[in-house]
């Protein structure tokens, strides 16, 4: 008994995400704060403006519109000293000097003057920067580990990067060393990054895509799921959208899983004002939930493909959580999984 104690403390103190809470930036005439899911004030609006939470970490702006960094419990982390601040990701920012990026860590230690075009912020310790308008990479240190040679690079997903050489082509992907892991000899792709183990290749004016894995190999062909046309987007909870179109005014949408089953699918009259290729009705999955959009009003399912959130709104975000930012007639804030409002706000520009 006193063993399964003591590996519970252990799993209470080291496990990140075992007890782990979101909170959320709220803006508002008062300023800007933090609620938790239940729409309690955690840290007090005493800000001009507030962003998502980062790790344990975020950016703010004070009531002079200056950048500076706090944690979740309020703390000043960095001074708000800057004019921008942006991308804060794995404990590193980016700021904006003279049109010029360059970044600093958690602790204010600048680690870069600001020399580079852009910058992607930082995805597996490496960071996209733009040099002589190619594309490379850094690391943490701000050291080149990449030359910038090319003309476009994704972040690194799940260890590999899409590269190509010329706009409109994927050339491959790479590793963290700039090897090439995964080359193309038809170079006429659009680059996207892995996600769950896959990756979406789309050919030039083409609606559908292959996935292949992280040895190149081709898993879900266009050619065997035809008549699907694939949304050709990542992965998000083993699921992607998927249309079929049935006739010029009719389309049959869903998802698929990875092996190109079906797993849902409803067949939709596309409104008169709407053209074929602009219709959509279902959104990936993040935090259980996808919106469901018709008729420009959204509401939510479940991972059942049941209908929760009736189609209420006309502005959703995906859920990030326990709650997701909505906009309903003449007011906005934030939604729980049942759909009950937990903060709002007067609608702004109403």
């Amino acid at each position: 008994m006193e063993k399964v104690f003591a590996l519970f403390v252990l799993i209470f103190l080291f496990c990140p995400c075992a007890f782990a809470q979101n909170i959320y930036p709220i803006n508002d005439k008062s300023g800007g704060g933090y609620i938790d899911k239940n729409g309690n004030i955690v840290i007090a609006q005493n800000y001009g403006f507030t962003f998502n939470f980062s790790g344990n970490y975020a950016i703010a702006q004070n009531k002079n519109l200056k950048y500076g960094i706090i944690d979740k419990k309020g703390k000043t982390v960095i001074g708000f000293n800057y004019d921008e601040l942006l991308n804060l990701s794995e404990d590193f920012v980016i700021y904006r000097k003279n049109d010029n990026f360059g970044f600093i860590d958690i602790k204010n230690n600048k680690i870069s003057e600001p020399v580079f075009e852009k910058m992607k912020g930082f995805k597996e310790g490496k960071c996209a920067i733009q040099k002589g308008g190619k594309w490379g990479f850094i690391n943490r240190k701000g050291e080149t580990v990449i030359e910038p040679k090319y003309f476009s690079v994704s972040d690194f997903n799940e260890g590999l990067s899409a590269f190509s050489f010329s706009e409109h082509t994927t050339d491959g992907y790479m590793n963290k060393k700039g090897e090439v892991i995964i080359e193309f000899k038809d170079n006429k792709l659009e680059p996207r990054s892995f996600r769950e183990g896959l990756a979406p290749i789309i050919k030039e004016n083409e609606k559908s895509c292959s996935y292949i894995n992280k040895k190149g190999k081709t898993v879900l062909d266009r050619e065997k799921l035809s008549p699907i046309n694939l949304y050709c987007g990542s992965f998000y909870e083993g699921l992607t959208v998927f249309y079929i179109d049935q006739n010029p005014r009719k389309i049959t949408t869903g998802f698929i899983d990875k092996k190109g089953n079906i797993k849902y699918s409803k067949t939709f009259d596309i409104p008169e004002d709407v053209s074929e290729g602009e219709f959509s009705a279902f959104d990936n999955f993040s935090s259980g939930m996808a919106q469901f959009t018709l008729d420009y009003k959204t509401g939510y399912i479940n991972r059942k493909f049941k209908s929760v959130i009736p189609q209420f709104y006309e502005f959703a975000r995906d859920f990030r959580g326990d709650l997701a930012y909505v906009k309903f007639e003449n007011k906005e804030g934030y939604i729980s999984k049942k759909g009950k409002w937990v903060w709002e706000k007067e609608r702004e520009g109403m």
